[in-house]
């Protein structure tokens, strides 16, 4: 039987404040492979992933700024990820066949997170020595999806929660739409340049039914108030030093009067909103937020009053 109980990281591996995602807490799959050896079989997984409802993952499908990209991109993914996928193909460097670095580092933090990981590797290669004891599924081209959809059915029923979640997402959505705020398309430029900023921390970009009036939403149910705090004053510190910089840009060229004017109004009539757990952690963060002079709106909501608040 799988252990249902909520386990959050609670330890850094790269010695930052405690981040406190939810192990296994997301429907997805982490993918960790070379973008230049595996590609095909990349799709292939995501092929078969998708048929069975979970989501593929890889490290070079987000955009992330570089700062925080080991922890947004990977790290975190990794965390809470119901399993993962290690493509241990070799790169060939110099006429030489090598084990690619960055899917080692993932395999690694995989083991060390304690993560059911599934690895595959062509049959006419070898593994290098610090794995080459671990149980690793050798494939053909011509085998590969029909091997891929065996694994993945049994990863599928071995970490599958006793009781389904339930869905947080639809949840969320629901009370956006209440809240008369959407999702932001994040297609234009100007769009995802903002989107970034909140999203580096943790933060969806939303704006509202006017289409003038934009949202930075911290969906923090799973984190204590240290992190849920730490997220939002890099969030803020991130606003004010790009503010900061417009007049610079102005200066030198880079952005005009009509871009400083623009961003002028966006904050103008930005808001953050907080989901977080529970009043504890709803009431530290006020207490913090006491001692501080704000420049944009904040609401705070609880889990129990999102829901609450949902038509039934």
């Amino acid at each position: 039987m799988v252990d249902t109980r909520i386990r959050k990281n609670e330890r850094c591996v790269i010695g930052l404040p405690v981040c406190d995602y939810v192990f296994s807490s997301t429907r997805s799959c982490f993918i960790a492979y070379g973008f230049s050896t595996s590609g095909l079989e990349r799709d292939i997984l995501k092929s078969v992933l998708e048929e069975r409802g979970i989501e593929p993952v890889e490290a070079g499908g987000f955009i992330q700024p570089a700062k925080l990209a080991f922890c947004s991109k990977i790290c975190s993914k990794i965390i809470v990820a119901q399993f993962c996928v290690v493509l241990a193909n070799n790169d060939t460097v110099g006429g030489q066949a090598v084990a690619n670095a960055n899917v080692n580092i993932e395999y690694g933090l995989m083991l060390g997170h304690n993560k059911y990981v599934i690895p595959f590797q062509r049959d006419d290669q070898s593994l290098p020595f610090n794995v080459a004891g671990l149980d690793t599924i050798k494939y053909n081209q011509g085998n590969f999806r029909n091997l891929a959809i065996h694994v993945v059915g049994q990863a599928i029923k071995e970490t599958s929660q006793t009781q389904p979640a339930p869905n947080f997402d639809q949840m969320i959505a629901l009370f956006l739409l209440i809240k008369n705020a959407t999702m932001v398309d994040i297609q234009d430029p100007g769009e995802r340049a903002i989107f970034q900023i909140g999203n580096t921390f943790g933060f969806n970009y939303l704006v509202k039914f006017d289409g003038l009036s934009y949202v930075f939403l911290g969906n923090f149910g799973a984190l204590q108030e240290q992190a849920v705090i730490w997220r939002l004053t890099k969030l803020l510190d991130l606003l004010a030093a790009r503010m900061n910089a417009v007049p610079i840009r102005v200066q030198f060229g880079i952005a005009t009067e009509q871009t400083k004017a623009v961003l002028e109004f966006f904050t103008q009539r930005l808001e953050i909103w907080l989901i977080v757990n529970g009043t504890k952690e709803e009431e530290a963060i006020k207490s913090w937020l006491s001692k501080r002079s704000l420049p944009f709106s904040l609401e705070i909501f609880t889990l129990a009053k999102t829901v609450s608040g949902l038509p039934h």
